[in-house]
């Protein structure tokens, strides 16, 4: 299938005449009828009823004519999307990450990125941590946003770490332990206070082997509990908000939330977070790649104790 036979169709439709149609396109009538007689054959099915008086559309003509004029719509809004990027010198900066929370974080890079350089066309990809750096290896992303992964290693990739961040205990207004530290005032928690409640806990799949293959957590877990395993944060997050338990969350993926109280744990690790991406790409100062890391650097500040 082709746009002249989608062009030949849809204008033969319109008209229901072949001369006017051959008119309209600058195309001769036995064209313009080869075009239709090879989509058909095509489709195999008749679009048109031809009769030496009359032409109309048939049932699946009718009903094959809305897409038809998608997609030369779309085929044309293609057409000049694309001439207006070469024009404007457009650059697509592809941006991976893992978890749908982070978009506050990238958004609030891209925000003073953006208003200096309104030619770079941001291209977000979500998706697990692994399967995005493998895209960057291999070019299909410029950059990976997130946590620092200890299982990668790859010689022509380099992490820009932002900041060391934390992991906040996050639960309901009217969880037991929110309503307990807000009688004592309490303006952190211990693994002891939340020892005795039930946790959400995210582990992203391709790390849910190894985690308990080895019998250990990254945080710790009450075994002896009902715990909620989920895939990511923002199903934690939003189990929590829920009342399901309470859950810890990376710092840098829990966004304020009038119903939600965000209290930091006090023996919490700390990890880097921040940016992977080609050490070659970014070398030139003036590419989107460089521009990115460097605006990062400038608008990330990680909250050690959310109210």
């Amino acid at each position: 299938m082709n746009t002249q036979q989608l062009e030949c169709f849809t204008t033969l439709a319109k008209t229901l005449n072949y001369a006017k149609t051959a008119e309209q396109l600058s195309m001769s009538q036995p064209a313009v009828s080869r075009q239709i007689q090879s989509l058909e054959t095509e489709l195999n099915t008749r679009l048109f009823n031809r009769t030496t008086r009359s032409v109309s559309l048939t049932p699946v003509g009718f009903q094959f004519l809305d897409d038809a004029q998608q997609m030369l719509s779309l085929y044309y809004h293609s057409l000049e999307w694309i001439s207006t990027f070469h024009q404007q010198k457009r650059t697509i900066l592809r941006i991976g990450y893992a978890d749908s929370h982070a978009n506050c974080l990238i958004s609030k890079i891209l925000g003073p990125l953006l208003a200096e350089n309104s030619n770079i066309v941001p291209e977000l990809t979500l998706d697990q941590t692994d399967a995005n750096l493998h895209r960057l290896a291999t070019s299909q992303l410029d950059l990976v946003i997130g946590m620092k992964d200890a299982k990668f290693s790859a010689e022509n990739i380099t992490f820009q770490k932002l900041c060391d961040d934390s992991f906040i205990c996050v639960m309901n207004k009217q969880h037991p332990l929110a309503l307990k530290c807000k009688k004592r005032r309490q303006k952190s928690v211990s693994s002891a206070d939340f020892w005795p409640y039930r946790q959400i806990i995210d582990i992203p799949p391709y790390l849910l082997k190894h985690v308990f293959s080895r019998g250990h957590h990254l945080v710790p877990v009450n075994d002896e509990l009902d715990n909620i395993i989920c895939a990511t944060t923002s199903e934690a997050y939003n189990l929590a908000l829920a009342g399901a338990g309470f859950s810890l969350i990376p710092s840098h993926l829990a966004p304020p939330h009038k119903e939600l109280v965000f209290l930091p744990w006090e023996e919490s690790p700390h990890a880097p977070m921040g940016i992977y991406y080609q050490q070659q790409a970014a070398m030139d100062k003036n590419s989107a790649i460089y521009q990115f890391i460097s605006t990062s650097k400038k608008c990330i500040t990680v909250r050690s104790s959310p109210s």
